[in-house]
């Protein structure tokens, strides 16, 4: 009897710890994704047949994954093509939107599962969606429904086929926004293997943004400082773009724009001075496009 006991004591830590290793290993990181393919189907209201998009769309370009590290739980969450809207529907006015944005996913090694059981009205949403790993990114699938409303004819199940989505390379951040004298500075850091172009607009939204000047990070991280001479300009907003840089074997360099992110530092207010409007633009060495009008 004490050697069945020690063995089945022995299987079933054993098995205790395949599970946790499992949720440890290397699932889908924390990180912004773009959709670039898939698909939205709502089904089933009156008529009773599925109806399909194709994603990206206006109110569907972007996932935020965010795996907490400590407990192992995963959040999702669909977003517009503004990075911040949360993707939403309305099933049955005038209750409340359902949003697409889930908690509690469970990380295990190259899976991340969100489901939950069926809740309280006035909709009784429940939901299972399943990411897992891609190339470069992830693959998404799953159905959110409603067990519960008042409306007869609204649709009552939504899902995500075959959806794929990117990850993108983590965004600049302005930081330290100082005023000394007549200049206004701010600093931000640059990972290796990008150019940062630092851009500026008088308004938002913005129907232009002009070129202030530009940083290269080739080998190793940059800390930049970026000043601007004050303007007679009642306000200024600042943003900075970052541009893949490819080196071709021998040696030469060459650019190509992956994707404009664009993060606004402050309105700052400008007393009254002359002078010129911004600091005039510069390409500075390594990374020069081969055609005046290649990389922006």
């Amino acid at each position: 009897m004490i050697k069945i006991r020690i063995i089945w004591m022995a299987i079933l830590a054993a098995f205790i710890l395949s599970v946790y290793a499992a949720r440890t290993q290397g699932g889908p990181a924390s990180g912004s994704y773009q959709i670039v393919s898939g698909s939205y189907i709502t089904c089933c209201g009156f008529a009773g047949l599925p109806f399909s998009q194709p994603l990206p769309n206006q109110s569907q370009g972007f996932v935020q994954l965010t795996v907490d590290p400590q407990s192992q739980l995963a959040t999702m969450t669909v977003l517009g093509q503004d990075m911040q809207s949360v993707f939403g529907m309305l099933p049955c006015p005038p209750d409340a939107p359902i949003y697409f944005s889930f908690s509690h996913g469970f990380v295990f090694s190259n899976v991340v599962e969100f489901h939950v059981d069926p809740g309280p009205p006035p909709y009784g949403v429940f939901w299972s969606y399943t990411i897992s790993n891609a190339a470069k990114g992830l693959r998404i699938d799953g159905v959110l429904g409603t067990t519960l409303s008042s409306c007869w004819d609204a649709p009552t199940r939504f899902s995500h086929s075959n959806v794929v989505a990117v990850l993108l390379p983590a965004r600049p951040v302005i930081q330290g926004v100082e005023r000394d004298g007549g200049l206004l500075s701010f600093r931000f850091t640059g990972e290796p293997g990008y150019d940062y172009f630092v851009e500026f607009s008088e308004s938002l939204p913005a129907t232009s943004w002009l070129c202030l000047t530009n940083y290269q990070a080739k080998l190793q991280t940059i800390e930049a400082v970026v000043t601007d001479p004050l303007t007679n300009g009642p306000a200024r907003f600042y943003r900075i773009r970052k541009q893949d840089c490819l080196c071709d074997g021998d040696g030469q360099v060459t650019c190509r724009l992956i994707r404009s992110f664009e993060r606004t530092a402050a309105s700052l207010l400008r007393p009254t001075r002359g002078g010129n409007s911004h600091a005039p633009f510069r390409l500075r060495r390594g990374c020069p496009r081969r055609s005046p009008t290649s990389g922006v």
